[in-house]
């Protein structure tokens, strides 16, 4: 099953172009739904102090010049609220024949957070409040927003019980790792392999989120995909229902429940 929103926050981590009319899609967070738009009057790019002061070197060229943006976004609901950004604008070479500049925004905030799960409603709360600390660094701090990700399945194997200690040879009450805790859900619940599967990948990303700075927006969101993915594995109750009300139909042969042969006189 196709994740838009995942495709939409892998198309606003690629950057905005210099017209607004041409920003991404981006998803309101308080409607989850619409859309938000670019207030025109409410743009802002400005080079930094130390970008100009660069301007009389005689080596200068216009990829140098560096500062930031920040914008209003409104929902194409009314009763939405607007959403606030601010990044970094750089200045790059567009054309490869001729020469022309344009800036590129690069987004590193957002306020309030984008939503990032679709299945958001079936989180427990303890997973969706780790969730929803990621979404508010994501863009500013991706190795940080990886480890609370990684989190909130520990929050997830809370929610379902998993133990979190056990004794070891010595008598001694140890923590159990992530590792094991989602081993043990898996045996638990063979139902659920796939999900556990998913969980143990979204586990290592956050490992390295916690030790090394190498994890950049699309690759959190990866991760952010596969927790969405265990999420309705795990939760979402409509594929059962689905499947009961088609064996229903079948055994009505496609007749409406309503439908009755008796005649009605």
């Amino acid at each position: 099953m196709a994740n838009f929103l995942i495709k939409d926050l892998r198309g606003i981590a690629e950057g905005f172009p210099e017209s607004l009319n041409d920003w991404p899609h981006i998803p309101c967070p308080t409607c989850t739904r619409g859309s938000l738009l670019p207030i025109p009057d409410t743009f802002v790019a400005e080079e930094s102090v130390t970008s100009r002061s660069l301007h009389d070197n005689e080596a200068w060229e216009p990829e140098w010049i560096q500062g930031d943006f920040h914008c209003v976004l409104t929902c194409r609901k009314e009763t939405c609220d607007h959403v606030r950004v601010i990044g970094e604008m750089t200045v790059g070479c567009a054309g490869r024949h001729d020469i022309q500049y344009e800036q590129y925004l690069t987004p590193t905030m957002f306020f309030p957070a984008l939503p990032l799960l679709e299945s958001r409603a079936l989180c427990p709360p303890e997973v969706g409040e780790r969730v929803d600390a990621a979404a508010k660094i994501l863009w500013l701090d991706p190795n940080a927003a990886a480890n609370r990700i990684r989190a909130a399945v520990e929050a997830l194997m809370d929610d379902r019980n998993v133990i979190r200690t056990q004794p070891n040879r010595e008598g001694k009450v140890v923590r159990l790792s992530l590792d094991k805790r989602i081993a043990s859900f898996k045996t638990a619940l063979p139902q659920h392999a796939d999900a556990a599967e998913l969980l143990l990948a979204v586990k290592w990303i956050g490992n390295v989120g916690s030790h090394e700075d190498v994890l950049r927006v699309p690759d959190v969101l990866e991760g952010v995909e596969f927790l969405d993915r265990a999420l309705s594995l795990i939760y979402d109750t409509n594929l059962d229902d689905i499947r009961k009300r088609a064996s229903e139909v079948t055994a009505r042969r496609g007749r409406p429940s309503t439908f009755s042969i008796k005649v009605p006189f």
